[in-house]
Formats: C-alpha cells, structure tokens, sequence
C-alpha cells in the first residue's frame, strides 16, 4: 500500500498567523480581517507611544523589551524559541549521556592515583607496580585508556550541543551534512532509545553550503518527531531509520522514517504550517521552522505517512559549489619534526601546564597566563614559532594580543593559533571570520595540535 505523501512547494516563514486568528470556515473575511488587522494596529500605534515616553497602559514609568519589528524579527525569534525548546527537552538526555562517562572516567582515575600512591609510599615503586599480585603497568595503562575514552566521549556530546545551542544562525559555511545528522541523531538518541531500535544508514553524501545550528536544528527536530509518535514500553516492535545517500542528481538526501502512529491523510497538507501539531504540548513550530530552513538553502522537503504504519520525512539539498579540503594532507609526523619553540598563554593556568607538559617532550614550552606577559616576551625580542593562545580572556583577550602583534611583529601573527572553550562573542566571531589562523575546539585534540605544531617546525 503506497503511503499518502505531501511536498510543499514553498512556504515562508512569515507572516506567522497563529491558527486563532485564522477564519475556521475558510473562507475570505475582508470586512472582519480589515477591522482585525486596523484594530490591532492601533493598540499596537498607542503602546508604541506610551512606550516611547517610558509609560506601560497605566502610566507607570518602565523599560520595556524591544518587540519584533519586522518579519525577519518574527522569524528570528521563532527560530531561536524552537531551538530552545528542543534542546529544554533533550536536557536530561544530554545529562545522562555526560554523566556516563564521567563515572568511568573518575573511578578509573581515582584507581590509578591509589595505586600510584601506594606505589609512591613503597621503598620500591617499580616492584610494587610490577607485583605479579597485582593488574601491574598494564592493567594501569588500561584503566587511563578508558578514562581517555570516555573524555572522548565528553567533548562529542559538548560538541554536539553546541552545535544546537550557539552560534549566528544565518551564518553559512561549507558544512559536513551527515556529520550534523550524526550528530543530532547522538543528541535525539535519549529519547528514541526508550522508543525504538535505531537503523543508521549513513553513506556519504556531498557537502553542501548552511548554516551548521540551522540544519542540525532541522533534523533534531524530525527526529524528536519521530520518538514522540511511538508509543512507550514497545520497543522490539518499533524502529526509527536514520539515512543519508546520493541521488541521480548529486543532491544530498536524507531520510528519517519511523514506525509510531503515523498523520491522517487529510492533515498531511498542514504538516508544515506554523502551529499547526497534532501534539497537545507542541509548539507547532519544529517542522514550520525545518521547512523554511530547507527551502532557504535551495532544498526540497516532502512527508510521506500512514495512520498506524508510520512517517518518513525527505530532504534533499544541492550540493556545494566548493567541496570541503581534506585536512589529511596537513598532517606531519611528529618524529620527523624539528623542535619548536612555543608559547602557551591561557588564564587558566592548570589548562596550560597540561598542554605544556603534553608537548614539552618534543619542544622548547613556556607558559604564560596573561597575554601582556606574552606582549612584553615578544617585546623583548624572544622568537616563537607557534603561540597557542586562549581566545576569551579577562585583561586581554587573543583578539587584542593578535592586533597588538600585527602592529609590531606582523610576521608572528601569522604563527597564532587560537584556542576556545566555545564562548564565543559577537565579536570573536566576526574575528575569526576575518583571520586565517587555525581555532582549536577545547577539550583539544592533542594530536592534531602535536601535528600543527610539527608542521610549524617544518615550516621554519
């Protein structure tokens, strides 16, 4: 049996009309509409003036929150309020995924402390942790390897929500489509682990060009969809399929079909109409803002569904026009490698040492937890190949340092790499929009920094 399916052409985000202020008949209202919209406008006139002089409707003085003035404010807004509430919802999952971890993580650590304690207080350290009655360097070497794991771990989930939760959301760039989906599928997976069994058929599919936030957005959203239309407790019985694949045309296609209650056929056409849910507690906005997003960036998006057989929701997107470089021609064999000197400045001093110490085997590391101490080493004359520098910093930040070095020593400016937590401002934003120096993501990823910064000592 062929499932009813619905693709709509176009469809703007706004105006948003709340379906209270629709006429339930269908049919045209000019005389009621007209009055319903001057009406409005008036209010709307008359507390703008009493807003303007600082006064609320009774008179009293008060500052009041700017409203939306435009259609892009609207949707601006409703971008922002569906993301949130998506993520609201996907808290306790994302709780639950760190907090896994990080209970292997600390018992595996605490364990090799006490050992190396014990082993410290001996009058023989070595023989204590090599004592054949014991798990010896091995089992020792093992338990760091899972604590390593499960850090790993950490900073995907980290990575994962903020792709979500931060960021300019017009902002496109070259982006990886089926690492978003992957993404948002590890986000989603809390809720759909309780739901279904989960089907990833991830091929590789070719970049295209979105924003990042907006797109993961649009497939948490479906996703989240998917696990609300199964029913508890059903498990075995019920599955959610995750794909991405290439078409005849080179589009990047994406599909995400479950198996829950399925949309009546005669509700499919509202699908993507704003409030429109068939949910007593949704907001009707995830598949209103996923359409608008889709179809700004040049895509197609269609549902197919059946009463109590399930929905598959489609999306097909243009490929870029530039295709994403391969990083792995960057990389350097530390070995190889010609010692560097290199300056870490970070203001938490715990985070430097640590980096410090993981690359000091193969280079020259000072460290610095103030970028004016940097500036005034620089000053002096000393000679760096590769500075690692904190981004958001409290006195002087590595925006302020980058500009500071290009007005004294430019051809060092090109030897920063910046490092963040992920506090991005507006401004460091539009700085690292505007410079070529590499940014690493904090946790970092310690062998890709011991290759950049064995390519610097190539390089100099």
């Amino acid at each position: 049996m062929t499932m009813p399916s619905v693709s709509v052409p176009s469809l703007a985000l706004s105006p948003m009309t709340h379906p209270s202020d629709r006429n339930p008949s269908g049919e045209k209202d000019e005389d009621a509409g007209s009055e319903r919209v001057e009406g409005a406008r008036g209010e709307r006139d008359e507390r703008a003036a009493r807003a303007g002089q600082g006064e609320d409707p009774g008179g009293k003085t008060q500052r009041r929150p700017r409203a939306p003035t435009n259609d892009a404010d609207v949707e601006h807004q409703l971008l922002q309020r569906d993301r949130m509430a998506s993520l609201g919802t996907l808290s306790a999952g994302v709780a639950h995924q760190i907090n896994n971890p990080l209970t292997y993580i600390l018992a595996n650590l605490d364990h090799v402390l006490r050992k190396l304690r014990t082993a410290g207080a001996s009058d023989d350290p070595l023989a204590v942790l090599t004592s054949p009655e014991g798990e010896g360097l091995s089992g020792l070497v093992e338990s760091l390897e899972h604590a390593v794991n499960g850090a790993h771990r950490v900073r995907q989930v980290m990575r994962d929500l903020l792709t979500f939760s931060q960021g300019n959301i017009e902002q496109k760039k070259i982006v990886d489509v089926r690492g978003i989906l992957e993404s948002a599928t590890q986000m989603a997976w809390h809720e759909i682990r309780h739901k279904a069994r989960l089907d990833r058929r991830m091929a590789e599919v070719p970049p295209v060009e979105a924003n990042e936030a907006r797109l993961g957005q649009v497939f948490l959203s479906i996703l989240m969809n998917a696990a609300q239309a199964i029913p508890e407790g059903e498990t075995e019985d019920h599955q959610i399929r995750v794909a991405c694949r290439t078409d005849a045309d080179g589009n990047a296609v994406i599909e995400i079909a479950d198996t829950g209650v399925g949309i009546a056929e005669d509700q499919l056409p509202f699908v993507f109409d704003p409030f429109f849910t068939t949910k007593g507690d949704g907001t009707g906005l995830g598949l209103a803002v996923a359409h608008g997003t889709v179809k700004s960036l040049g895509g197609e998006i269609a549902v197919e569904s059946e009463l109590g057989r399930g929905t598959t929701f489609r999306i097909a997107l243009r490929p870029a026009k530039t295709a994403i470089a391969s990083n792995s021609s960057h990389l350097v064999d530390v070995r190889s490698a010609e010692p560097c000197r290199v300056l870490i400045i970070d203001d938490e001093k715990l985070v430097a040492e640590a980096i410090a110490r993981s690359l000091a085997d193969d280079n020259q590391v000072e460290v610095v937890t103030d970028a004016r101490q940097a500036l005034a080493r620089i000053d002096a004359g000393e000679h760096y190949d590769v500075v690692l520098c904190d981004l958001m910093m409290p006195a002087m930040t590595g925006m302020d340092l980058y500009a500071e070095v290009m007005r004294r020593v430019p051809k060092l400016a090109a030897r920063l790499v910046f490092m963040t937590g992920g506090a991005f401002t507006a401004r460091a934003r539009a700085f690292m929009e505007s410079v070529k120096n590499p940014c690493l993501e904090k946790p970092l990823d310690m062998g890709r920094l011991r290759s950049l910064v064995a390519r610097a000592g190539h390089a100099s």
